[in-house]
């Protein structure tokens, strides 16, 4: 009879610890994985924050009105009159109301684009050549918007005009009313703008956390503002040292000298800004310490259309 020869009991043990052993540096090869990927998408979130906070910022500032540019310039807050839309106006002399073509032409034509709808609390720019009138210098004349309507092509902008065809009778034209009348060189074609005034600013939420946030602003006249609305974030907290605010921003003339006080933000020409956001949770990449990470996005905008 053939007696099978098994493990004896140290053989067992030996094999037992091994297996622990693997098993050991197995669970903590994924444990660090899992805390690489986890820090990964934390630093991921964080550059996010920054990153769509100097889009947004770039994005209004480079289209800001050329008139009152600033109505507000401080180190963490800046009010500006952002483009929300951009046509022609169909009628000469227009008087109490502007009429803009529609944004869909037949023939694909773009004579107007809107990034938001216009309304009562917005404003309107349109150029006046003053060419027969009073024989002035061309300028941009504002306007504060009455109501905004809109009428068939036909009736607002028929295709006698230039600006529409036939085939556009039933698409539906703007029809902008002004609080005070257009002035008497406004001519069918002039560039009209469409404005809405904004302030960002570096605020603290209800959560104790500090965020970038947009409020809508009344269209003229002194700065009233409605309720704080959050754009991204969380960012670093509000301090009077540059270097260390979750939002810092700086001023410079023509000439590139800096602004401390800019008035009413018309020396303004040049904004450089600066986001910084530190992560919620601190972050290991392999063998280092556990710390929260800090990101920032600088950037530099130059105002256009100042004349």
């Amino acid at each position: 009879m053939t007696r099978c020869k098994g493990f004896t009991l140290l053989e067992l043990l030996v094999c037992i610890v091994l297996l622990a052993l693997v098993g050991g540096a197995i669970s903590e090869s994924l444990r660090r994985q899992q805390q690489l990927f986890r820090s990964i998408a934390v630093m991921l979130a964080v550059r996010g924050d920054t990153r769509d906070a100097a889009e947004v910022l770039a994005a209004d500032l480079s289209t800001t009105s050329p008139l009152d540019t600033l109505p507000l310039a401080t180190d963490s807050a800046v009010e500006l009159y952002a483009l929300i839309g951009a046509s022609v106006s169909c009628d000469s002399a227009p008087g109490y109301a502007i009429r803009i073509p529609p944004e869909r032409l037949r023939n694909g034509t773009v004579l107007t684009s809107l990034l938001a709808a216009p309304d009562s609390a917005d404003v309107l720019l349109v150029f006046n050549d003053n060419r027969g009138a009073t024989g002035g210098e061309p300028r941009w004349d504002r306007h504060s918007i009455a109501a905004v309507s809109t009428q068939p092509a036909s009736v607002a902008c028929p295709a006698a005009t230039g600006f529409t065809t036939a085939a556009d009778a039933a698409a539906p034209a703007l029809v902008v009313t002004l609080r005070a009348p257009a002035g008497a060189g406004v001519r069918p074609g002039e560039p009209v703008r469409l404005l809405r005034r904004t302030r960002y600013s570096l605020y603290r939420s209800s959560d104790s956390k500090w965020y970038l946030g947009t409020r809508r602003c009344n269209p003229l006249g002194a700065s009233s503002c409605n309720v704080i609305q959050p754009v991204s974030g969380p960012y670093q907290s509000y301090s009077g040292t540059a270097a260390q605010s979750g939002l810092s921003i700086w001023y410079f003339a023509e000439d590139g000298a800096p602004l401390l006080a800019p008035a009413g933000g018309q020396a303004v020409a040049r904004i450089e800004l600066q986001v910084r956001a530190l992560s919620r949770a601190p972050v290991s990449l392999g063998l280092r310490l556990s710390a929260r990470y800090l990101d920032s996005s600088a950037l530099s905008v130059a105002f256009r259309n100042r004349d």
